[in-house]
């Protein structure tokens, strides 16, 4: 799963790390950790009850041979081939948006769910905005494809 979703009950600190790009253990677990990589940016007096009923976005892109990614919202990271954390959101306000572009001679060929075309395919849209309702992966890999024998 790439998002988490809390509800109205009560929420336990130690389930952080199963979100939080900062909090790696219980022993960082606190709520100024677990929403330091929030987007938008939140700023002390932080509040457990900010995260209530939300559904918590988590996960990175990757980037297979043959391309480069972008993310194009909610806020901007520039085309690169490195794998690239995306900062935790409410995809109930916003939604990250994956852009995958070729270089000759590779063509885009799909999102999918594991590395060099394995696991199952996301979409095969280059452009891939992520909703509770997108196909749920950690990480999201372009994948990019040639029939030239030597790219």
């Amino acid at each position: 799963m790439s998002y988490t979703n809390y509800g109205s009950g009560e929420i336990a600190f130690s389930t952080f790390d199963t979100w939080a790009n900062n909090v790696t253990s219980d022993v960082n677990s606190g709520i100024d950790n677990a929403l330091s990589d929030w987007y938008p940016a939140q700023s002390a007096q932080y509040s457990v009850s900010f995260i209530r009923s939300k559904n918590i976005f988590y996960g990175s892109m990757a980037c297979g041979t043959g391309g480069t990614i972008s993310l194009t919202a909610p806020y901007t990271v520039t085309a690169t081939t490195s794998t690239v954390q995306i900062k935790n959101m409410d995809l109930g306000v916003n939604n990250p948006t994956l852009v995958a572009s070729a270089t000759y001679p590779y063509t885009f060929h799909s999102w999918r769910t594991a590395a060099s075309g394995g696991g199952s395919s996301v979409t095969a849209s280059a452009t891939l905005t992520i909703t509770t309702g997108t196909t749920q992966a950690t990480t999201y890999y372009a994948y990019f494809t040639t029939t030239h024998i030597t790219p």
